[in-house]
């Protein structure tokens, strides 16, 4: 096998890693926080983000990194993590938006 073809070969490996990578951070939002599941993904995610390049038009690596980074300090405190979750569900409420506003006063009152 020629030298050249070894790279396309590792090029191509790490286009997988880099698109199986994506998907375990894209997923890494919708896991409970705090859970055991989540916590793994976590240090999956550290772990393999640690030996993609990094940079490049395009490349969203670092803002994942700060996802997780974002995600591990909100394990520390599951508490306000919890109240985040309340304050902002992921999934509107049931029925629509709510009450609709009071009528306008009328003209010239």
């Amino acid at each position: 096998m020629a030298p050249g073809g070894a790279l396309g070969a590792q090029a191509k490996a790490m286009e997988g890693v880099k698109l199986g990578l994506k998907a375990l951070q894209e997923a890494l939002p919708s896991i409970p926080i705090g859970s055991e599941l989540h916590q793994s993904l976590l240090k999956a995610v550290g772990d393999i983000g640690k030996h993609i390049d990094q940079g490049g038009p395009g490349d969203q690596s670092g803002m994942m990194q700060q996802l997780v980074q974002m995600a591990r300090s909100a394990q520390g405190a599951p508490p306000q993590a919890a109240a985040m979750q309340r304050a902002f569900p992921t999934a509107p409420p049931p029925g629509g938006g709510g009450a609709p506003p009071p009528p306008a006063p009328p003209m010239g009152a």
